[in-house]
Order: structure tokens, then sequence, then C-alpha cells
């Protein structure tokens, strides 16, 4: 087996196959801005009928502020979810689990994700020596051997119009029982520890999800209604909202329906035969929190 890896910004790297890549000698010009490009991936190969995790490691050489980002998801990908942290393991590639992730999130996807672009002004900033961690969630639900290139890019933006920094949160909950044959809502919340603005949502169900709505409980403006629609599996995309402010004490309620066409009980799990309830969240600014924010 083989790997490549490409330099293509001085702060990236698209490492693809196995092994790790070689020593990034660097760049001394600085990245181009304003432009999509790629920010790290990689190839998986996968039997027919199995899913698994596989990650990629990078740890930045340049500031990098990212003004939106975009999936590159293949068939076979059934989500993606980049995190950032302290290095803590070599940079390259390898075989992982679904806990394997930094407790910071930079930017997730699903089936169908489309890409996003921040508000004028607001980026996700990703500082020089801190670690970006892809983790890929791979389903090969075909009767063939599957292969792809499954990441991320990102939309650069020069530091200068950075005016606020965003981060990204998971809200929703982690109880579910779904018995075979129902339809069942299940109701999950974030309350915000810091005040915060909210711009984007994206609803994130797995297969037996049939509806969603995402409220913010605020006490200055009531409920705020962020997403409530069918949901579709095949189109997880964020979308911008109007900016809304939150304050320290409110909350986001995640409501969502499933309809169990199967024989057994689901519950929440990874897999894509289990189920989820979580919204996708986008704020600023920064604050530091771990992005997992359920009850």
């Amino acid at each position: 087996m083989k790997f490549v890896t490409a330099a293509l910004l001085p702060f990236v790297v698209v490492a693809v196959g196995c092994g790790p890549p070689p020593t990034d000698p660097g760049d001394p010009n600085p990245p181009p801005v304003n432009q999509w490009q790629p920010l790290i991936s990689r190839d998986w190969t996968l039997p027919p009928g199995t899913e698994g995790y596989k990650c990629v490691r990078h740890t930045v050489t340049q500031d990098l502020a990212a003004g939106g980002f975009e999936a590159i998801a293949p068939l076979g990908t059934h989500h993606t979810l980049l995190t950032m942290g302290q290095p803590n393991a070599p940079d390259g590639i390898s075989d992982c689990n679904a806990g394997t992730n930094f407790p910071f999130s930079v930017f997730g996807s699903g089936v169908g994700s489309q890409p996003v672009r921040f508000p004028e002004g607001v980026a996700f900033q990703v500082p020089k020596g801190m670690q970006l961690l892809l983790n890929l969630h791979i389903f090969n639900t075909g009767q063939a051997e599957l292969s792809g290139t499954s990441g991320a890019r990102v939309y650069t933006i020069p530091e200068s119009e950075v005016v606020e920094r965003a981060e990204g949160l998971m809200a929703g909950t982690l109880l579910l029982n779904i018995p075979p044959g129902a339809t069942t809502t299940h109701t999950g919340y974030c309350t915000l520890t810091k005040d915060s603005t909210l711009f984007a949502v994206a609803p994130h169900m797995h297969q037996l999800g049939a509806y969603e709505k995402v409220v913010a409980e605020t006490r200055q403006f009531g409920e705020v209604t962020l997403f409530d629609g069918p949901y579709n599996f095949h189109d997880q995309s964020y979308k911008l909202i109007p900016l809304l402010q939150m304050s320290a004490g409110d909350r986001i309620r995640v409501e969502c329906t499933h309809r169990n066409t199967t024989t057994r009980t689901v519950t929440f799990g990874e897999s894509s035969n289990a189920e989820m309830c979580f919204a996708g969240i986008y704020r600023y600014p920064y604050t530091g929190a771990a992005f997992a924010c359920t009850r």
C-alpha cells in the first residue's frame, strides 16, 4: 500500500493512503486568502456491508482564519467530524473509533452537506501549533469493495478581516429509545454558560429521522425557532440564520421525531443503524467550551 501527501497550504496537509506523511518543509510565503482551499483529507477502502472509522491528524504551522467550510464526501461517507486540540499523537493517518476526537469542534458534515460561508467578519481560527483531527465515519452498504477520499475544504480570509471568532457545538440528547414500528419524539437541551450570538444551525439524525425542530429559549426574545421542518438524511447542511443574541442561562431545545420502520428497538449510537438527535450550531465569540452540549 502507498500514501501520497501534498502541502497545499503552509497550514494544511492532505494525507491519503496508509502510513504517516513525510515532514512538511514549510512554505515561507503567506497562505492565499479569500478562496477555497483543501484543508485535510484521507483516502479509505472498506469491504462490502461494513462500516468503520478512519482518522488523520495534522499540526498546523501557521495561524488559520476560516470564513467557511465545505465537505469532501464521496459515496460511503456517513459523516465527518473535524476537531482541534493540543497535539497528543503523531501526525498522519490511523484507524480509530467514534470517540477519537478533540474537545473543540471545527466542522462537521453529514450526507449531502453543502458549503457554509460565515457572516462577514466571522471566522473560525486555528492557532499555529494546534493539531487538527479529522474523524471519518465510513459506511459501505453495497455488495462490492468501496474506496474514496473524504475530508474538508476551507475558505480562508485575512486575519485583518476577523472581527468575531466562531466556535461550534452540538446540542441535543443521547437518551433515545425508539420501539419497533413506533413514531417517537425525544427532546434535548443545551444550556449556555456564556453570552453568545448564534448564526448557523444544522439538523443531524440518522436514517429513521423524520422531523426536527430547534428552538432558542431566551429571556430577552422568548422562543425563537432556528429550524423547523422534515428531516432529510441526504441534506445535512448548515443553514445561516438571522444573528441571535443569547445570554448565559438561556438554552437551545432540540426536538427529534423518529419513525422506526424496523422490527427492533433503536437507541442512540454512532452506527448508521442506530440513531442520533443533534443540532449543529455555530456561534461567537469563542468561549473554549467543549463542543458536546446535551441533556
